[in-house]
């Protein structure tokens, strides 16, 4: 830093800033480290987090926002008057009642197996032609939809099993439905047509599903309670006024989910889960203030001679003040540069940790698929959350930096050269 009163320019601030850090070098790299746990708390949690919401939110919607789920509870009656009330509610468009068959065994191809959610298939018995309604953008792979009793469509994962134990259920394929004992008859059925790869989605997996008619599903369960029924809005507004309509009349005897409230449950929740981490994040961000705050005190106590000769050979206070504040800014910039690198890294980290389903799932739910399946959460990295992460360890090291700075500011040259 060189020159007179009037001709210190702000990158000499730098250059002498950065010219007292290289001279320290292992404290400032300790200073540095000190400072970065806060960004990198900040980034990865915060670009997780809302990964996690993009990821069950757009879950969510593949089935529409517009669409209302009721199971029936127990041994409740869920027949077609309680079909016909639902359809006659304000806001409802179509209701698809359904028979789930998630326990038994199915035979095919000279093979038995267990019927389960996480292994191998469950049976949806709905009207058949109603599924593109239900899954919008799904695709017949091959073959015909066909609406008999006796005609079945099966899921990507029944023709294509992940399982080498599983024989693939095709095209032409027959297979028998055999209830649990007592509950229910056996049934055989024709697969007509297969359906592409879907996805995963938070209620049902219809990769992992084989559907029939609720005719048939009526004569396997030997019941004419439904399971329930997918409900469909005329629109998404209509929803809680639908779920309370239905929780008023029904009680206890149904479960009711609505896709936009459980949306919105989710978002509230992940929303208290971000404020918990950035006070878990404010807390590390305290400790690298008050490590700056006595890096920069130490400088200060070793650098008084030093202070007292600039002073005295022209410098004003605010130049000795802003180049100690430089030094601050300096150690901000790069522990917010390290730090957001390593949140970014951290975020893809747990990211690959907390992808996929739960590792065991209710049999009968229709949060359905097999192991190691299910939804990808990929952090979202935007440009605001990284300046966010260096500006906020800027804004630390240079709050730590102030009082430090003030106190070499207010040397006087004389008492400053006289100190051993």
């Amino acid at each position: 830093m060189c020159g007179g009163v009037d001709d210190v320019k702000p990158g000499d601030y730098i250059r002498y800033a950065w010219s007292a850090l290289k001279d320290r070098r292992l404290r400032t790299t300790l200073t540095v480290l000190g400072i970065v746990v806060g960004p990198a708390l900040i980034t990865a949690l915060n670009a997780t987090t809302a990964g996690l919401t993009q990821s069950i939110v757009s879950n969510l919607e593949v089935f529409g926002t517009d669409l209302v789920l009721v199971q029936r509870v127990g041994d409740f009656n869920f027949d077609d008057n309680v079909v016909n009330y639902i359809s006659s509610l304000q806001g409802v468009k179509e209701t698809y009642p359904y028979y789930l068959i998630a326990s038994g065994e199915i035979k095919t191809r000279g093979k038995t197996f267990p019927m389960d959610p996480t292994r191998s298939y469950t049976v949806l018995a709905v009207e058949l032609r109603d599924l593109p309604k239900l899954f919008p953008n799904i695709k017949v792979d091959s073959g015909t939809i066909v609406d008999n009793p006796s005609a079945a469509v099966v899921g990507y994962n029944a023709w294509n099993p992940r399982d080498p134990d599983l024989p693939p259920i095709d095209v032409g394929s027959i297979f028998t439905v055999t209830p649990l004992s007592g509950t229910g008859t056996t049934r055989s059925f024709t697969v007509t047509a297969r359906l592409g790869k879907y996805g995963q989605s938070l209620f049902l997996n219809p990769d992992n599903q084989i559907f029939v008619s609720p005719e048939a599903g009526r004569l396997i369960t030997n019941r004419r309670s439904y399971s329930g029924a997918f409900i469909k809005l005329t629109d998404p507004g209509y929803s809680d006024q639908v779920v309370l309509a239905i929780e008023q009349k029904y009680g206890g005897d149904v479960r009711v989910f609505s896709i936009t409230a459980i949306a919105a449950t989710v978002q509230q929740i992940i929303g208290t889960l971000n404020v918990f981490f950035s006070t878990v994040a404010s807390m590390s961000l305290l400790v690298a203030f008050l490590g700056i705050m006595t890096t920069m005190f130490t400088s200060v106590t070793e650098r008084v001679r030093e202070i007292g000769l600039i002073k005295a050979l022209g410098f004003r206070t605010r130049d000795v003040l802003l180049s100690f504040l430089s030094e601050a800014v300096i150690i901000g910039i790069l522990g917010g540069v390290f730090g957001t690198a390593v949140g970014i890294g951290a975020a893809f980290a747990l990211s690959n940790i907390f992808s996929g389903p739960p590792a065991d799932t209710r049999p009968g739910s229709f949060i359905t698929g097999p192991s190691g399946e299910g939804p990808r959460i990929t952090p979202l990295i935007s440009p605001e959350l990284i300046l966010t992460g260096v500006a906020v360890a800027v804004g630390v090291s240079v709050l730590a930096g102030l009082l430090p700075a003030y106190r070499a500011s207010r040397f006087e040259p004389v008492e400053a050269l006289r100190r051993e």
